[in-house]
Parts: structure tokens; C-alpha cells; sequence
């Protein structure tokens, strides 16, 4: 999932990822998915950044046709296995 608008860290997210990433001897091209585990492990701080899932269309129901028993052509068949 590529988005082509760029996130915005505040400075403590920042410190706190490159801190993990310290900690954890990781190297620094794994800083996006720090700031990612940052975010998520303290939560969102705006609206802006929170998934929002989109509404279920529900379909309604709708009941099969009647089916005809008496009808030769709609009569069961039986299966040989």
C-alpha cells in the first residue's frame, strides 16, 4: 500500500524510534517501520493518522424462486458414485 502523502513524526516519536533502533542494533533503513511501531505502540496523537474503516453496503436478502416438484424436468436425480 503505497501513499503518496508523507507522515509527520514529532520530535519525542523521533527520539524514541531512533532509540529502539539503538537499543535493538537495527540498522537505520528500518527507522520507517520504528516510527511506525512507535506510533502505534503509543497511539495515534490526531485523528488524522487513525484508520478509518470503510461502511459494509449491506445487500438484502432475497428468497429463492418456488421450485416446482411436480414438474418432470425439475425432478431429483439420483447420484452414482
Amino acid at each position: 500500500m503505497a501513499s503518496d502523502e508523507e507522515e509527520v513524526y514529532t520530535e519525542d516519536e523521533m527520539n524514541e524510534a531512533l532509540f529502539f533502533i539503538r537499543e535493538h542494533e537495527l540498522p537505520m533503513s528500518e527507522l520507517r517501520y520504528a516510527l511506525k511501531y512507535v506510533r502505534i505502540l503509543h497511539g495515534s496523537r490526531s485523528q488524522e493518522n487513525q484508520v478509518v474503516e470503510d461502511p459494509v453496503t449491506q445487500i438484502p436478502e432475497v428468497e429463492p424462486p418456488l421450485f416446482n416438484w411436480e414438474d418432470k424436468e425439475n425432478q431429483p436425480v439420483v447420484r452414482q458414485l
